[in-house]
């Protein structure tokens, strides 16, 4: 079976786009595009979760409580990071005269309601370009970025699928596809015993 090809962002097209957004623009659109990208990246989001936040689901919280597909509920740990960035954008929301209260929209649009998921879509398509990155991205690349991070740092299939709530196993199996470079990493595992003709595995 052919595998499923998935995009998402290397850590340096993660890093050029929120440099590009953070040093380039310092409007509303872009602050909260800023801070969007970043609770996804570092929470592996859906986008209908995203767009669905209240202020009061993330305001001084250490743990995020997600009610995502078929209304299964799940805990997502935020990071000491992630935490600190929350605190400034809601300090930043005040500021600009959008509601903090715990029932208010999370992300707003200019007309002041809750953001839609055309409307991220369209954002990130302008964010990507203007940041000079090839290709076309959906909002749920940021969800795939989050995978195949977690898989590399983790080398776990199952705190991966537990982390981003996969109901099944195979869905998480998307990120364990094995690139070129890690290819030749496993080859230099490998050593030819000169005294022997068979390869030996050096184990560390």
């Amino acid at each position: 079976m052919k595998r499923q090809r998935v995009k998402y962002f290397s850590p340096e097209e993660k890093r050029k786009l929120l440099d590009f957004i953070q040093k380039h623009h310092a409007n509303k659109l872009a602050k909260r595009s800023e801070f969007m990208y970043k609770l996804m990246f570092s929470t592996g989001l859906r986008l209908a979760e995203t767009v669905g936040l209240n202020v009061g689901d993330v305001k001084d919280r250490t743990v995020l409580v997600i009610v995502g597909k078929g209304n299964k509920e799940r805990e997502i740990p935020l990071s000491s990071a992630i935490r600190e960035e929350i605190r400034l954008f809601l300090e930043w929301k005040s500021m600009n005269d959008e509601k903090v209260d715990p029932e208010a929209p999370l992300f707003i649009s200019k007309k002041h309601r809750r953001v839609g998921s055309r409307c991220v879509q369209h954002d990130l398509d302008k964010w990507v370009h203007r940041a000079g990155l090839e290709g076309r991205y959906s909002p749920h690349a940021l969800r795939h970025t989050v995978g195949f991070d977690l898989m590399r740092g983790t080398n776990n299939i199952r705190k991966v699928q537990e982390f981003l709530g996969h109901n099944s196993i195979t869905t998480t199996q998307i990120y364990t596809h094995i690139t070129k470079d890690q290819l030749r990493e496993c080859a230099e595992l490998l050593v030819c015993d000169p005294g022997c003709k068979y390869l030996v595995f050096i184990c560390n």
